[in-house]
């Protein structure tokens, strides 16, 4: 159970970056994240492969999520990896090959663990599974700010409150409070929009219009990445680990805003240079032990970005703003544990 080489060879094939800081994760929680992230990756792969009929990709997610709340056979998982169309990346095939291994370790896994992992997937799976079901003509399209935020909650926000409740489950010094959980959700959706603003125009040729508004989102990033660097602050200095692992996503997220608008412009995928990024990893190694300088660091990177550092009132206000409530459709794929008046600040 939770053999993390065998974890780390495939978070090595499918997302480098993430590789490298779940790496350095200790146990537990290297074991537990690798294990929650490279499920998510299988369910990732259920989204965006290229199938011919939504009915199949349907029957798709009620497996995995059948997976996910009891434990299935060797051969049921095979059946399962096989009936994917042949057109997806060599790694996310491998992970699909070996992925009965990590449906065995969630269903080994300490029973607060597996819940809290099983709980915040299958939410994944469930808001996954409504945009797909409403695709226009085959193509799966946001209009609005709140869409953006309703899809990144659950493609990214639901991981981060994962990852809050993992913490507290092994860090006495990191309890739940009123907000821990809508920062957490504000990682998660400031990471997934530089996604969606990095990858805007290869989306839109695979038919997923996930830009509605450069501009508005670009705005909405300021509300984001502050709730991020809350969640980030508030973790516990003892916690230097999870801290850097937080710091660095937070931080390459924002160094990485002015190329991404340099490569729309030039309608071509620019990222961060190599360099830069290491500059990135270096800095904040050296001042992740002292709170101010992380500060300074975060508010000159929300600065190179064009955005706004607000203050804790400020943001409570922005939240505070927010205009309706979630649909019933909303509150019947998240399993988690927001209130109605969070998911509101949240702009869902």
């Amino acid at each position: 159970m939770f053999d993390t080489d065998f974890y780390q060879q495939h978070l090595n094939r499918v997302s480098r970056s993430f590789a490298f800081c779940i790496g350095n994760l200790k146990t537990p929680l290297r074991a537990w994240v690798g294990l929650t992230y490279l499920i998510c990756r299988v369910l990732d792969t259920v989204e965006d492969a290229p199938w011919g009929q939504k009915e199949s990709q349907i029957a798709q997610f009620d497996r995995f999520n059948k997976f996910l709340l009891s434990s299935p056979k060797p051969d049921e998982v095979k059946a399962w990896a096989e009936s994917f169309p042949s057109e997806i990346p060599e790694g996310e095939k491998l992970l699909l090959d070996q992925s009965y291994e990590l449906f065995e370790d969630l269903h080994s896994a300490p029973g607060s663990v597996k819940e809290i992992i099983t709980e915040m997937v299958l939410s994944m799976s469930n808001g996954m599974r409504f945009f797909v079901e409403n695709k226009q003509s085959g193509v799966l399209k946001l209009s609005t700010l709140s869409e953006v935020n309703q899809y990144c909650f659950f493609v990214a926000g639901v991981v981060g409150e994962a990852l809050a409740r993992l913490v507290e489950h092994i860090e006495p010094r990191f309890q739940e409070t009123k907000m821990r959980l809508v920062d957490a959700h504000n990682f998660g959706l400031f990471l997934q929009k530089v996604n969606l603003l990095k990858d805007q125009i290869t989306d839109k040729a695979e038919g997923r219009e996930f830009v509605h508004s450069r501009k508005e989102i670009e705005q909405s990033l300021e509300a984001n990445a502050f709730g991020a660097y809350r969640f980030l602050r508030e973790l516990p200095l003892e916690q230097r680990e999870f801290r850097l692992f937080c710091a660095w996503s937070l931080f390459l997220g924002l160094a990485s805003l002015p190329w991404l608008d340099k490569g729309f412009a030039e309608e071509k995928l620019t990222k961060l240079p190599r360099e830069e990024a290491e500059e990135i990893f270096s800095s904040v190694e050296q001042v992740i032990d002292d709170p101010a300088q992380v500060k300074q660091l975060f508010e000159a990177l929300m600065q190179g970005a064009n955005l706004k550092v607000l203050e804790d009132e400020q943001y409570e206000a922005v939240g505070l703003s927010s205009a309706k409530s979630p649909e019933a459709w909303f509150h019947k794929a998240y399993r988690g544990g927001l209130s109605e008046s969070q998911l509101a600040f949240l702009g869902i």
